[in-house]
C-alpha cells in the first residue's frame, strides 16, 4: 500500500512537470517505472509461492503438484473397524494406510515395498497393518466402486482374504481411474472364494458407502490429502495410533526409519 501511494504521488508530480516543462518529468517517470516494475516482481513471487506448480503428465495433461507436506506430522487415528493384517494382540506398532487402488503410487508401494514391510514387521508381531480406503475423486468412479468391492468381499470373506483381493487389484489395475480390464474383477472376486453376486450387491449399499466416507474423513481430519498415506505410531488398547503422519510410496528404508523409532 505505501508502494502503491508513493508511485501515484511521483508520477502525479511527474506528469505536472512535464506540462510545465521542468526537467523532473522524466527522471520521475522513471521512478516510478521502476517501482511498478518491483512491486510486479514481488507480487509474482507471493503467487508463485502460494500456488501450487503444474506440470506436463506423460500423457500431455497438464497435472498441479501439491504443496510441500506441513513440517508438523504428528498424528493420532483410529484403527476404526477396518482390515487388519497381523496381530493386533502382540504389536506395539500399527500402520495405518490411507490408500486408492487406482492411485499409481499406491500400486508401486504395493509391488515394491508392502510384502517388505509385512515380512520384516507384521510376520513376526511387532506391528499391524490397518487398510484404510481414501480414493481420490479424480479416480471415481472407479477408485470407490474397487474399495466398495473390496470391503464387501472383506465381508463375506474376513480380512485375508481382503488383503489378497486387494493386492491383486494393485497387480492388474492400468490405474489413474482407468481400472481393471473387462471381466476381471468379478475373477478377483471368485479367486478370494466370494460370491460375485453377492459382493456386486453388498458393494452398492449405503452402508458401504458411508465406510468409506467415515474413512475419507478421519483421513482428512489428521492431514491427509493424497495417496499412499500413513500414520505410523504406538497402538493403544482402545485402537488409538499415535505416532506421525508419513507420506508416498517410500522404499523400504523410510519405513524402516519411522517404526524402528516406536519400537524402542
Amino acid at each position: 500500500m505505501e508502494d502503491e501511494m508513493i508511485r501515484e504521488s511521483v508520477v502525479r508530480e511527474a506528469l505536472v512537470a512535464e506540462k510545465t516543462n521542468k526537467p523532473f518529468a522524466r527522471e520521475a517517470l522513471l521512478v516510478a517505472g521502476s517501482i511498478l516494475l518491483s512491486s510486479l516482481i514481488i507480487t509474482g513471487a507471493l503467487l508463485t509461492q502460494s500456488s501450487p506448480k503444474v506440470v506436463p503428465t506423460k500423457g500431455g495433461d497438464a497435472q498441479a503438484v501439491a504443496p510441500a507436506e506441513p513440517t508438523d506430522t504428528n498424528a493420532t487415528v483410529s484403527i476404526d473397524d477396518d482390515p487388519i493384517l497381523g496381530d493386533k494382540k502382540k504389536a506395539k506398532v500399527a500402520i495405518v494406510e490411507f490408500s486408492d487402488y487406482e492411485c499409481p503410487f499406491c500400486k508401486r508401494f504395493h509391488a515394491e515395498t508392502f510384502d517388505t514391510l509385512v515380512k520384516e514387521y507384521v510376520n513376526n508381531g511387532k506391528a499391524i497393518v490397518v487398510a484404510r480406503d481414501f480414493p481420490l475423486s479424480f479416480h471415481d468412479p472407479v477408485a470407490t466402486m474397487e474399495a466398495a468391492t473390496a470391503e464387501c468381499v472383506r465381508k463375506e470373506k474376513g480380512d485375508s482374504a481382503y488383503f489378497a483381493f486387494g493386492k491383486a487389484v494393485y497387480a492388474n489395475t492400468v490405474a489413474n481411474g482407468k481400472g481393471l480390464p473387462a471381466g476381471k474383477l468379478d475373477e478377483l472376486i471368485r479367486a478370494t472364494g466370494a460370491n460375485v453376486t453377492t459382493v456386486t450387491a453388498c458393494a452398492g449399499t449405503d452402508a458401504i458407502k458411508e465406510e468409506i466416507a467415515k474413512d475419507i474423513a478421519d483421513g482428512s481430519k489428521v492431514g491427509i490429502n493424497g495417496t499412499p498415506s500413513f500414520v505410523i505410531g504406538i497402538i493403544d488398547e482402545k485402537g488409538q495410533v499415535t505416532g506421525e503422519r508419513v507420506v508416498g510410496a517410500l522404499p523400504i528404508d523410510g519405513f524402516r526409519t519411522a517404526i524402528e523409532k516406536y519400537l524402542k
